[in-house]
């Protein structure tokens, strides 16, 4: 191959992996597997490059930061709903209500539907779960909102996560083949 071949080549990969990236990102917000996604290049990357342009430590913290934004998705909604007075029963049903809403919304509005099913889902699960364990009024209210403004805050540090990872991705591969 010659060498302007090898040159399109190259800007074609990159182009390839540019998208894959993207792909990624747009994937968190609808609450699918994105930083996994990013992740997957990342690491395919620092294989096919023998890890010269992305080594094994960022790798490794790359997948400490995919971790803990999933374990923050996983339980912030219940904390925020327990700081804004909800019971034990509010954080289970803001927990609970999340998965329902992300499930159920999916396939009401196609793409959009797990975002907004997921949010709505968690705040409804704590109102309805602070509720039947006898709250009433404002009390249910304010669990409602701790539990969304956890989701939400758990939704935009998981997109930072990610954002985090396609730049050093990006700057790593675009640098090397220079």
């Amino acid at each position: 191959m010659g060498e302007i071949g090898e040159a399109a080549l190259r800007v074609l990969v990159l182009v390839l992996l540019d998208a894959v990236l993207l792909a990624g990102l747009l994937a968190i917000p609808l609450g699918l597997s994105g930083n996994f996604i990013l992740l997957g290049a990342a690491l395919l990357v620092a294989v096919v490059t023998r890890f010269h342009l992305i080594g094994v430590a960022a790798l490794l913290a790359m997948a400490a930061f995919v971790a803990a934004g999933e374990i923050l998705e996983a339980f912030l909604g219940s904390v925020m709903t327990r700081k804004y007075g909800g019971t034990r029963w509010g954080m289970i049903g803001a927990f609970a209500g999340g998965m329902v809403g992300a499930v159920v919304g999916t396939p009401l509005f196609p793409i959009v539907g797990t975002v907004i099913g997921s949010f709505a889902g968690t705040a409804l699960g704590a109102l309805a779960a602070e509720f039947l364990g006898g709250a009433r009024g404002s009390e249910t209210v304010r669990a409602g909102y701790g539990a969304l403004l956890g989701r939400v805050l758990a939704s935009a540090i998981k997109l930072s996560i990610g954002i985090g990872i396609a730049v050093y991705t990006i700057v790593r591969t675009h640098a090397g083949a220079s």
